[in-house]
């Protein structure tokens, strides 16, 4: 705001800068304006009025330094160039305050070339706005648009810097904007009465109502006419809107209280349960004095009905619950002490104690003086040992992901894990700058744990690898002892394995054996047998019963060997022997 300066003020006015009213003119006219709630008025406000009448009037201060006029010292001598004084500029600037238009008083020709000098940066401010008005620099003008206009002029240079002047001029455009807008509210407050009125002889205006509608309605009425424009008329129409929305909405909240309220206390009444249905409690509510009596009630949408029974509900299933709750107090007490063993089973992972190779009976003897142990026993659900090992399931679990993530590291970079010599190269390989985090963030205890179970595999692997071998030996001696039996000729038992080589050599079964390591020692193995089994045939044969049967022409003497008998298939290991049997000291 632009204020006159206190040496020009009376005491009125200084007594009105202690309130938060401040005065402004518009023309000839005066509005007052409440720095605080921002409010306008165009009628000095009752409490002002009332405050102000208790200051004595007195006479506006002369300006000091300021002498009267008279020819002699008004007229400026013709060989002296004439400047503005700081008396003159300050009366200028407090003209300008007052009245609201820019009173500047000529100077010279030759000074209009100077730049003007102001005391202080409000009487600066005051002449660049006092020169803003004096051109009708208007509310919705841009600095790009008035530029052009003020920079000619001498009080453009009032303020020393473009950021000043910039900002001044916004702040005079938003008086302006603010003063306009003051303008416009009070003209539509004017309207107002005369709309409403208007709008009450022709069926009221609804929440839903279209301007269409409004204007419609009020076209042909003369308050009409009163309008300086559409959007002026669409500004009120806008206001009475909204009025009308919120007593509507106010209308609408008090009945819906009031239904809400009263269905509340209806459904109280009603005995129910969690298994009680919305369609057995409406009927019971419609069938109610209460409701029957009641005609707001009874208008009362049924999606509300039926929002308020869910409600209500809540409160019925939460009593079931608290009932409920209390039966089963032994229930969640077992819940609590198992929740206190799987506490204690995850102290033991975090501390290393436990672990994926670890066994009930070394986990036992860690714990047994535990009293969460100890309350394990006075439950009825799940025992301690089987919360255990579904604790160590999921450890085995976890322990076979970062098996996993290990070996394609250490397959990666070519690091064995055969014998428990390769330590060394593994667990440098686990800590090398290219390990993935999930390997090098693993504590050595389980690092050296996923070495110990590769050593394993791998010594496992071999035995399996070394099994298959033989056992594809032993088939195929097992079939070259059948091709011996139907040779053609017949092979000599009494000959050695040398002396028939050459005789079977060429036999499919052979041939074979021979593509294989240790096929010929097989081989040899295979003629030895075959020849014995013949000469315990030869020797069992019946001598004095014409015609009997030998006993081992009913069954094959070669089933009776030991190393013959079809062994029984391969199991599979039990994971926990196998968990006992790999298990490692961590």
């Amino acid at each position: 705001m632009w204020d006159k300066p206190d040496e020009l003020k009376t005491a009125r006015e200084r007594a009105m800068e202690t309130t938060a009213w401040r005065e402004y003119k518009s023309g000839e006219r005066s509005y007052y304006v409440n720095k605080e709630t921002k409010a306008s008025t165009w009628t000095m406000p009752a409490d002002l009025k009332a405050f102000l009448d208790t200051i004595p009037d007195e006479p506006a201060p002369a300006v000091p330094g300021r002498a009267p006029a008279s020819p002699a010292s008004g007229a400026a001598s013709p060989s002296t160039p004439h400047t503005p004084t700081f008396t003159q500029t300050a009366m200028a600037v407090a003209d300008s305050a007052g009245t609201g238009t820019a009173v500047v008083r000529p100077a010279p020709t030759q000074a209009r070339t100077s730049t003007p000098m102001y005391a202080t940066q409000e009487e600066a401010e005051s002449a660049f706005v006092a020169m803003l008005r004096t051109k009708g620099i208007g509310a919705h003008a841009t600095w790009e648009q008035v530029l052009r206009d003020i920079i000619t002029e001498p009080r453009y240079k009032a303020l020393r810097t473009l950021e000043e002047r910039k900002a001044t001029f916004k702040k005079y455009v938003e008086e302006l904007q603010e003063l306009e807008a003051a303008q416009r509210e009070e003209k539509l407050a004017e309207l107002r009465p005369f709309v409403l009125r208007a709008l009450q002889q022709n069926g009221g205006l609804k929440p839903y109502a279209s301007f269409a509608t409004f204007k419609k309605k009020l076209e042909r009425h003369p308050v009409w006419r009163d309008f300086e424009d559409e959007s002026q008329a669409h500004a009120l129409f806008e206001a009475i809107r909204r009025d009308v929305r919120e007593k509507d909405a106010a209308r609408k909240k008090s009945v819906q209280q009031h239904n809400r309220s009263a269905l509340s206390a209806l459904l109280k009444t009603i005995e129910m349960t969690p298994m009680t249905l919305w369609q057995d409690v409406h009927r019971t509510l419609v069938e109610s004095e209460e409701f029957r009596r009641d005609a707001r009630l009874q208008k009362m949408p049924p999606a509300e009905m039926l929002a308020l029974f869910e409600e209500h509900m809540v409160s019925v299933e939460r009593d079931a619950e608290r009932a409920l709750a209390t039966r089963e107090e032994p229930v969640r007490r077992e819940r609590e002490v198992r929740d206190g063993f799987r506490a204690l089973l995850q102290e033991h992972v975090d501390a290393g104690t436990l672990h994926a190779r670890c066994t009930w009976a070394s986990f036992y003897a860690q714990v047994r003086d535990d009293e969460r142990l100890a309350a394990m026993a006075e439950t009825h659900g799940s025992s301690a040992q089987a919360l255990f090992y579904d604790r160590l399931d999921q450890l085995e679990r976890e322990f076979t992901v970062h098996r996993r993530e290990i070996q394609a590291h250490m397959r990666q970079r070519q690091v064995p894990a055969t014998q428990p010599s390769d330590w060394d190269a593994w667990h440098a390989a686990c800590c090398a700058d290219d390990a993935p985090r999930s390997v090098s963030q693993l504590p050595v205890r389980v690092q050296r744990a996923l070495f110990d179970e590769c050593v394993y595999q791998a010594e496992r692997e071999a035995r399996e690898a070394r099994r298959r071998v033989e056992r594809r030996l032993r088939h195929y001696a097992d079939d070259l002892r059948y091709a011996f039996k139907h040779a053609h000729p017949p092979l000599d038992i009494r000959a050695s394995f040398d002396d028939i080589y050459e005789q079977v050599r060429g036999m499919p079964e052979m041939q074979e054996l021979v593509r294989m390591d240790g096929g010929l020692d097989a081989a040899r193995g295979a003629w030895a047998k075959y020849v014995r089994r013949q000469a315990e045939r030869h020797a069992d044969a019946p001598d004095s019963v014409p015609g009997a049967r030998a006993r081992t022409e009913y069954a094959d003497l070669d089933d009776a060997d030991p190393d013959r008998k079809r062994k029984d298939p391969v199991r599979a290991e039990d994971p926990r022997a196998v968990r006992r049997r790999t298990e490692y000291d961590m």
